[in-house]
């Protein structure tokens, strides 16, 4: 699925409210960054004004589906939850990808903070692979 294909998806969700009888209460976009960072997977270094576009464009559209399946799901019953939005990125650090220069990834996650309103990360946590020999590894994770 290309970006096209997912901003059509998601702006079909307005349609959709239309014909189903109840609206769903939780948007999920898993690996944002394959749909974000360029054909290099994003390796490449320099801030890239169409991702981060892009990025800002489809950020818009999620926020704004949820806002609007909030507001159908209050009108249906006005306890309703609000709908939620869950979307997962993987930044090239994440992935093994490090470079000292500004990458595709970096920038892309200063667009998604602006218009997500928390961030939930999750980091391997190399003390206690060392601790535990050759078992797996724990995850550390904090809330900005």
């Amino acid at each position: 699925i290309t970006v096209e294909e997912l901003l059509q998806q998601v702006a079909s969700l307005h349609e959709s409210s239309n014909t189903s009888p109840i609206p769903p209460s939780l948007i999920i976009v898993d690996r944002l960054e394959g749909y974000l960072c360029g054909p290099e997977g994003g390796t490449h270094s320099g801030v890239h004004t169409g991702e981060q576009s892009c990025a800002a464009h489809l950020s818009a559209l999620l926020c704004d589906s949820a806002a609007f399946l909030t507001q159908l799901l209050k009108q249906r019953s006005s306890s309703s939850a609000p709908c939620r939005l869950i979307a997962s990125f993987q930044s090239e650090v994440d992935a093994g990808h490090s470079s000292g220069e500004a990458s595709c990834t970096d920038s892309i996650l200063d667009v998604l903070d602006r218009y997500f309103q928390v961030r939930f990360t999750l980091d391997r946590d190399r003390s206690y692979e060392a601790a535990a020999g050759s078992c797996p590894s724990g995850w550390k994770h904090w809330s900005d």
